[in-house]
């Protein structure tokens, strides 16, 4: 792991964070489009914040246009 600590958030707060249901961030996990961790042995599924926050996206395309 880095020297800095990494921000680790369960299901109900990433759902939280990006306004989504659980649901919807557990699909992201089994549909590989977000990288999520458990602790051996336990049912808690932990999710970077970084790698979360990856998943969002313009809006419009013009919207990048903006950020050059």
């Amino acid at each position: 792991m880095e020297t800095s600590q990494r921000e680790l958030l369960t299901v109900e707060q990433a759902a939280d964070l990006l306004q989504v249901s659980q649901s919807s961030i557990r699909s992201y996990i089994r549909q590989g489009h977000l990288s999520a961790f458990r602790i051996a042995g336990k049912r808690k599924v932990l999710i970077e914040r970084s790698a979360l926050l990856k998943l969002l996206e313009p809006a419009r395309p013009e919207d990048l246009e903006l950020e050059e």
